[in-house]
């Protein structure tokens, strides 16, 4: 990626958070976006278009964008980010929304980003598992024993996962929600 459009990308979402919440973003040691204890932040940014989303505490959100026309290689991504198990809803997403394998790969690539981006936890594709989209953009996910765990010990309840798509992009939301110990 070209520096000074990455610059600018940057340099958009510092200004569109500083309008949102009134606060500087800065980063956590993970690289997670940062405004204060009392909401969350998350940025995304593809080509032209940069996204910030920020909740009240004890919410968590992330958010990703990614442009559909993009042509990946649908190979490089069956068995990683798409596993077998999913695979059947993958076909029946590309089919139902009219969108070739590439765009679909796409789709199911931002859900997972969404999720960790929300979980602050590395992206592990095949430890998240898309076992429904609906019509209306709200996403059903499997998840492995350690997500599981990983949300119990950071007390951590998921919310909500919803894609929207304007033609050219798709934008995946996650929420997770802080709870406290009993």
């Amino acid at each position: 990626m070209n520096k000074a459009v990455l610059k600018n990308q940057r340099a958009t979402a510092s200004s569109l958070t500083y309008e949102l919440t009134g606060k500087k973003l800065t980063h956590l040691r993970s690289g997670r976006p940062f405004v204060s204890r009392s909401m969350d932040v998350s940025v995304s940014h593809k080509g032209p278009v940069v996204g910030v989303s920020v909740v009240p505490a004890p919410y968590r959100i992330g958010i990703d964008i990614e442009w559909l026309g993009e042509r990946l290689s649908t190979k490089l991504f069956f068995g990683s980010v798409i596993t077998k198990e999913e695979l059947p809803v993958f076909k029946n997403f590309c089919r139902e929304a009219g969108f070739s394998p590439s765009s679909g790969v796409a789709v199911f690539w931002s859900i997972k980003e969404s999720f960790f981006k929300c979980l602050d936890h590395d992206l592990k594709p095949g430890k998240i598992g898309v076992l429904g989209i609906s019509r209306e953009g709200e996403i059903q996910l499997g998840l492995s024993d350690e997500i599981k765990n990983v949300m119990k010990k950071r007390n951590l309840e998921l919310c909500s996962v919803k894609a929207a798509f304007d033609g050219e992009y798709v934008y995946l939301e996650t929420i997770m929600r802080w709870f406290k110990k009993k």
